[in-house]
């Protein structure tokens, strides 16, 4: 089919089209019909199922007439000159005519600037809109959110900026050491007032997590600019994920006039006479594909010039494009690195939320106070929940899954008082209520009352690790928010379809779990059409079922090519964690299952299948399993940099049988590598309770721990994997060391165990509120310092007096003190 002129000019306009006509869109679908541009099957298609917005349907209507071709294109236009005379003004109709003028030479004054930037503001103002895009499968008679409100996050101003080492751990358990920190916290005002009311010609950085609100900041910050009248900025916005999607040299002028074209008839003159006045903001630098070369990019002063999209970055930054201007760049903290400290005016971090504003969103997020207030006693009383909890992405995932994927647990909370906290523990292991955390003392109380055991779906047994709320998350988003399934009535008789629905999805949830693993090995966030594609996963499919609570669309891109991001990266890993245990349990490879997945033109299925077999025929079962588990591990241990920590914490909780059962109808009912295990024995009425975790889990993962091959930071994640696997025994060694640090115990002549020394640091994650680590005397060389190495630099006294740490010991401590975030204010 030939792409004629009409057809290119509709792509090319396509932006302010749906800016200037999506509330006109009915009445377009109606002309279009009459004239026979669209048929009757068109129609159906634009206006599609589940309510979808004016802008979304418009633009459905222009990838449809697209694909009619260059007559149906041409009707298109037809159909908008002939509501010139029904237009009010013409110059929305002035903006997207053929000839492209906008506005004629006359319309050059201050008062036409003004309605321009003014249109400019109202523009950004509806697009940024305060809509919580976390708070998935809400309907309207549980939203408690009054509309135009925000949940305020916490930020702080870092004092100088360093170039951070080399990040070792994954961002998760960086969460709670950000609070540690000794920089200011200030409010988002402050930040909203040093971006729009100082002068430009500065660079700001602001760095947080995946999840702790980066994003929303930006949001916000561009809504309170377009309800200030009086701002004097102009605020343009620009993400690098959709720079991502530009391959071919492009001008400045270009990128901002096709993003931007209501301003067209301003945007140079504001360029070249008022720069000052700009303020551009380029979101997500850690997803940004092209390599930034500040010493070696050409320098270019040229808005006109064609450059790549890395060097008009690179030359932006420096202010050699646009001189004058104030550039806000936000970035995960891994990433923020790509840009040199000499260049960065100020530095904030988005710490994410405080305790009182997660007990706030959680508020904001049930149904009703008393609901709001079981659900937050129930978080706080497990140390790592609480701590992840820091992420506001991780607080919505948390109340989706107890709110639906785990009804039973607070839906009685408004006749009864919360349910005992009991769960099945091992013979000799202590079975008492834990109804909130202990402020009197930093104890975790999860290590305090009760050990991790076993998980299953009934009032009065909740999850407590983070595999088992992913679980329930999943379970809600397939249950209650999928295709065909209103987010209304929300009860536990809608729980009885859950094994019948995981069980229809899994060849689905199998094919993401394989797209979602093969980005995490890649390192990859963003995927294409063509992605989707070699794992059989349709995007139509994918937003009418669940996974439009998983997967967003980007559609608004600069190229309006279709890119799909999972909305957050835990949720990626969670999904490649599952596909990894599925087909591992089934006797597959998964890195095989990844190969067939990619390139199954050059590997039949069939080839794939005999492999399979005969794999299964040489080993049993019980070895394949082994074999790619301690893979998993193995894979995980050997990136440094820590992005493969979370996603063995999955796998590792995946394993437990008991965990397994909140996604009953996923897994086979009846494991060939667990035999002894059936739907019987997982019963609540069953005398004795089915094997916590399998014998070699817990083995290769206390093997881990000896090795003196992974660095501290993988030895702590292992610590975390253990807490995942439900280890009977971590409780316990975990109670010893508080006894230790409340120097009530003194552990014997020779000394702790080396492993136990990583347990000391998982546990010292968990305890945000502690400053003074003293370790006085107890046996600590230098090789039980280096494990301590993740979380020394955390403390702001360490006393280490009377241990045997000799030189080497010297050398790990002078180490964590070069650290750009040492705490230490005293060293004993």
């Amino acid at each position: 089919m030939a792409v004629g002129p009409r057809s290119i000019e509709l792509q090319e306009r396509r932006v302010q089209l749906v800016e200037s006509w999506s509330q006109n869109v009915t009445q377009l679908q109606e002309l279009l019909y009459q004239v026979g541009a669209l048929t009757e099957e068109d129609l159906s298609l634009v206006r599609g199922g589940g309510r979808p917005g004016e802008r979304d349907c418009m633009r459905t209507l222009l990838d449809v007439l697209h694909g009619r071709g260059e007559e149906a294109c041409r009707a298109f236009f037809h159909v908008l000159q002939s509501q010139r005379a029904n237009t009010e003004s013409g110059s929305m109709l002035a903006a997207i005519s053929p000839e492209g003028t906008g506005t004629s030479s006359s319309d050059s004054g201050p008062t036409n600037m003004q309605e321009h930037l003014r249109k400019h503001k109202d523009i950004l103002g509806r697009q940024h809109g305060p809509v919580d895009y976390l708070r998935v499968g809400t309907s309207s008679s549980e939203s408690v959110n009054e509309p135009g409100s925000f949940t305020d996050i916490t930020l702080s101003r870092c004092v100088g900026y360093s170039v951070p080492l080399q990040y070792h751990q994954h961002e998760a358990a960086m969460v709670g050491d950000a609070f540690r920190s000794q920089d200011q916290v200030c409010t988002f005002q402050d930040v909203c007032q040093s971006l729009l009311s100082v002068p430009g010609d500065n660079m700001t950085l602001l760095s947080g997590v995946a999840g702790s609100g980066k994003t929303t900041v930006v949001i916000r910050l561009i809504y309170e600019w377009a309800r200030d009248s009086d701002s004097q900025k102009i605020v343009l916005s620009l993400s690098f994920r959709e720079l991502n999607l530009l391959s071919e040299p492009q001008s400045l002028q270009e990128l901002l006039l096709v993003h931007y074209s209501h301003l067209k008839p301003v945007l140079a003159r504001v360029v070249d006479s008022q720069p000052g006045r700009i303020l551009l903001i380029l979101d997500g630098l850690d997803e940004f594909r092209f390599p930034l070369d500040f010493e070696r990019s050409p320098k270019c002063s040229d808005p006109e010039r064609r450059l790549g999209m890395g060097e008009m970055v690179v030359n932006l930054i420096k202010g050699h494009l646009l001189p004058g201007i104030s550039i806000l760049v936000t970035s995960r903290p891994h990433a923020v690195s790509k840009v040199p400290p000499l260049l960065v005016t100020q530095l904030y971090s988005v710490l994410g939320f405080s305790t009182d504003q997660q007990r706030h969103y959680f508020e904001q997020s049930c149904s009703s106070p008393l609901v709001a207030s079981a659900v937050w006693g129930y978080v706080s009383s497990y140390q790592p929940l609480q701590l992840m909890c820091r992420i506001p992405a991780f607080c919505w995932i948390v109340s989706t899954a107890l709110r639906d994927g785990a009804p039973s647990y607070f839906s009685q909370v408004t006749t009864t008082t919360l349910p005992s906290t009991a769960r099945t523990t091992p013979a000799g292991s202590s079975d008492t209520t834990n109804n909130g955390a202990d402020k009197a003392t930093p104890t975790p109380s999860i290590f305090s009352s009760t050990v991790p055991s076993v998980t299953l779906m009934s009032a009065d047994v909740k999850p407590i690790t983070i595999t088992e709320i992913y679980c329930c998350f999943l379970k809600s988003v397939l249950v209650f928010h999928g295709e065909g399934r209103s987010q209304e009535g929300c009860s536990p008789q809608r729980l009885q379809e859950a094994p019948r629905v995981l069980h229809e999805m899994r060849p689905m949830l199998r094919d993401l779990g394989a797209l979602a693993f093969q980005g995490l090995l890649e390192r990859r966030f963003l995927f294409d059409q063509a992605d989707l594609s070699s794992f059989s996963l349709d995007c139509s499919g994918l937003s009418k079922a669940f996974l439009v609570e998983i997967l967003r669309e980007d559609r608004a891109s600069l190229t309006y090519q279709r890119s799909f991001h999972f909305l957050h990266t835990s949720v990626q890993e969670f999904l490649a964690a599952l596909y990894y245990v599925l087909q591992a349990l089934s006797g597959s490879d998964p890195f095989l299952g990844l190969k067939s997945a990619v390139v199954v033109a050059m590997f039949p299925v069939a080839l794939h299948k005999v492999l399979t077999s005969t794999a299964n025929k040489l080993l049993r079962p019980r070895r394949l399993l082994r074999r790619y588990i301690k893979k998993a591990f193995s894979w995980g241990g050997h990136h440094q940099s820590g992005h493969m920590d979370l996603f063995c914490r999955f796998v590792s909780g995946l394993l437990v049988p008991q965990t397994r059962v909140i996604l009953d109808g996923l897994f086979p009912g009846r494991s060939q590598i667990f035999p002894s295990l059936s739907s019987s024995s997982l019963s609540l009425s069953s005398p004795s309770p089915p094997p916590f975790t399998p014998p070699f889990l817990l083995s290769l993962l206390h093997s881990q721990l000896q090795c003196g091959r992974l660095s501290p930071e993988r030895q702590v994640n292992v610590c975390h994997c253990l807490y995942e696997a439900q280890d009977p025994g971590l409780a316990q060694r975990l109670q010893a060391w508080l006894q230790v640090l409340a120097q009530q115990q003194v552990p014997d002549q020779s000394g702790p165990a080396k492993r136990d020394w990583s347990e000391l640091a998982f546990l010292l994650q968990l305890i945000p509120d502690l400053q003074d680590l003293n370790l006085e005397a107890q046996g600590l060389d230098a090789e039980g310092l280096r494990r301590l190495l993740p979380v020394l630099p955390l403390f702001s006294t360490l006393r280490l007096g009377q241990n045997p740490l000799g030189p080497e010991g010297a050398v790990v401590l002078a180490c964590a003190l070069q650290s750009p975030d040492c705490c230490v204010e005293r060293l004993w």
